[in-house]
């Protein structure tokens, strides 16, 4: 076991599960406020830079160079609350779909067989008034013969592009095998699972999106949890609407029934990428998918820790966050499936008591990038992470790590592509005592002692990037590591020596 003093992860983008649809977003920048689930959000993100720690930073590749040149369209957050599916056929000359049907949503789906049902969609509505209106008519459904028409528009070979709705919260990517027609004014259809390169075509797009904290739905997995939204939280630049905030207060058990008190703060600022650089060979010649994830925590750990926690450190998880933003790319519907359950860890390997108070600062970038001829390559980054005790103080002889970390996933219409783990940690070694605080004045010790601070980041690509069209990965594709580490405090002092009995 490592020696080990405080872990914290951030990720990802977080969020974790489908959001609600039809939340309206407030219009102007929001006072901290209770989260509620809601749609998705809006423009591109820009994640702060944190100081202060070591820059070995990775080199993010640009995505491959077009074979031919084209304008990339505009990947953008789609509006919120949209439920209408594009249908439409692809086209003929390797273009994207052009929906034709319109005023239908998914209301029945079974991913596992396929069958599915199409019904009208409600109009939308008009711009909200002040006051409720007294009628029920603001949100009319469609008239018999539309729906008789663009029935007759969804034929078997059709492409159905579904953001998020009740019948499929994290959307669906569909091609339409069989048709009949249903109860009332809905569809009945057999599908099977379709791919962008059959939606997209030859279109060329590459976007950053942001994802708004509206459009976060928050999970506790413990008792003592709160979350807020705020307009600039702890340095984390807020450029969809506000940051969430996760306060967490609660022990982490121990072997044996001990346990320690361990409290929590976590703001979070995420962001999706999404490129396609399409052909007609239905492969895309270029396409990544990832996310940036900007964060900032504070945590507090203190208890005595009187035996070695295990090969493995001991894991609380306290929340699972939720998010299916929406992309419109060439006039379709993309959805993005972001997922992230964050966890205090705490492991020791020694008896000692521990009063520990630390913070983490950083961007952390995942990203699965594809080029025709060569295959699926993962990227990942967090050069710029910063962690830094604030309070310190170590009695015993051990080696202590601890944590509030992340495990992320990313993927399209319910299909996760990417899995992974951040980790930003403090870790430390004492033999006699150590009281510090940074800044501050100088540590105060007996004995030797060690605090370094570090992150780890890995995961791996699954064989659903399928959906891309490109070639299937044959399970899983381990990410490249990455792991920095830095010293923070080091040095020893003389231990008093034993007073001569009398």
């Amino acid at each position: 076991m490592r020696p080990a003093l405080l872990t914290l992860v951030l990720t990802g983008v977080a969020a974790c599960g489908p959001t609600s649809p039809g939340t309206p977003q407030a219009a102007t920048e929001p006072a901290t406020t209770p989260v509620a689930a809601a749609a998705t959000g809006t423009g591109p993100a820009t994640a702060a830079q944190p100081s202060g720690a070591p820059r070995p930073r990775t080199t993010t590749p640009a995505a491959a160079p077009s074979a031919r040149p084209s304008a990339s369209a505009p990947v953008t957050a789609a509006p919120a609350g949209a439920q209408q599916a594009a249908i439409g056929t692809p086209g003929k000359d390797g273009g994207a779909v052009t929906a034709t049907a319109k005023n239908l949503q998914l209301t029945a789906y079974d991913p596992a067989g396929g069958a599915a049902v199409l019904s009208s969609a409600p109009a939308p509505s008009a711009a909200p008034s002040a006051t409720p209106s007294a009628t029920p008519s603001a949100t009319g459904s469609a008239t018999p013969s539309a729906t008789a028409s663009a029935a007759a528009a969804v034929q078997p070979g059709a492409l159905i592009a579904s953001p998020p709705t009740a019948a499929a919260p994290q959307g669906a990517l569909v091609a339409v095998t069989a048709v009949q027609p249903g109860a009332g004014d809905s569809i009945k259809l057999a599908t099977r699972p379709a791919t962008l390169a059959e939606l997209l075509g030859g279109t060329e797009a590459d976007g950053k999106v942001a994802v708004d904290p509206h459009g976060i739905k928050v999970t506790p997995l413990v008792k003592d949890l709160k979350a807020s939204i705020g307009a600039d939280l702890g340095g984390v630049k807020a450029d969809a609407s506000g940051t969430l905030e996760v306060d967490v207060n609660a022990p982490i058990p121990l072997p044996e029934g001990a346990s320690v008190a361990a409290t929590g703060s976590l703001q979070l600022h995420p962001a999706v990428h999404f490129a396609y650089h399409g052909a007609a060979a239905g492969s895309p010649r270029t396409a990544s998918i990832g996310f940036d994830l900007g964060a900032h925590a504070q945590w507090k750990v203190t208890g005595d820790l009187s035996r070695s926690t295990g090969a493995a450190p001991v894991r609380l998880p306290f929340a699972k966050l939720q998010a299916s933003p929406v992309l419109t790319v060439a006039g379709l519907p993309v959805v993005v499936n972001l997922g992230l359950t964050c966890y205090l860890e705490i492991s020791a390997d020694g008896q000692v008591h521990v009063e520990a108070e630390q913070e983490a600062t950083g961007t952390w970038s995942v990203r699965a990038d594809y080029t025709g001829g060569k295959g699926w390559s993962p990227l990942t980054d967090a050069a710029d992470t910063k962690v830094s005790p604030v309070h310190l103080r170590l009695n015993g002889k051990a080696g202590v790590r601890a944590a509030l970390g992340a495990e992320a996933s990313i993927g399209l219409y319910d299909t996760v592509g990417v899995e992974t783990t951040v980790a930003p940690y403090l870790s430390a070694r004492a033999e006699g005592s150590l009281s510090a605080d940074v800044p501050g004045n100088a540590p105060q010790a007996q004995g030797s002692w060690s605090v370094v601070g570090g992150i780890d980041l890995n995961g791996a690509l699954t064989a659903h990037l399928k959906i891309f069209g490109t070639p299937i990965i044959e399970g899983k594709l381990p990410l490249p590591p990455f792991h920095r580490e830095w010293p923070l405090l080091t040095g020893s002092a003389t231990l008093p020596s034993p007073r001569p009995s009398s």
